[in-house]
């Protein structure tokens, strides 16, 4: 989304090109790729713990750390691979959006007439 609003702003008579059907797939193809790698490595490593607390998760979902809460095995390494997969997953869309945010700011102050720098920022 924050690739989409860019190019909608700062590249407006490009936006056909640029987003393309093609990048659109990729855009998709690149978050379910990335979710199925951290979903993938974090459920190895929680089937390599030993359970020995029983089998009732007093949560909606089944989420991770309510799962490795019943272990008895060491989860160290479970909790950091899940910090360092969440934190790699924040910054990183957090950057993103930042950087997107900055460019499109940036080309609507670039704006010669005030109506249209107006309009933008009211959109």
């Amino acid at each position: 989304m924050a690739m989409d609003c860019y190019v909608a702003i700062c590249n407006p008579l490009r936006y056909s090109i640029v987003m393309a059907q093609r990048v659109c797939i990729q855009l998709v193809a690149g978050s379910y790729v990335m979710g199925s790698i951290n979903a993938s490595v974090d459920t190895g490593f929680t089937f390599s713990l030993v359970f020995c607390k029983g089998s009732t998760i007093n949560h909606f979902f089944c989420d991770v750390p309510p799962v490795l809460a019943l272990s008895c095995s060491n989860i160290d390494n479970n909790i950091m691979l899940l910090v360092v997969f969440v934190g790699f997953n924040l910054i990183f869309a957090v950057l993103v959006i930042i950087f997107s945010w900055e460019n499109i700011i940036a080309a609507i102050l670039r704006m010669s007439s005030t109506a249209g720098r107006k309009k933008a920022f009211s959109t």
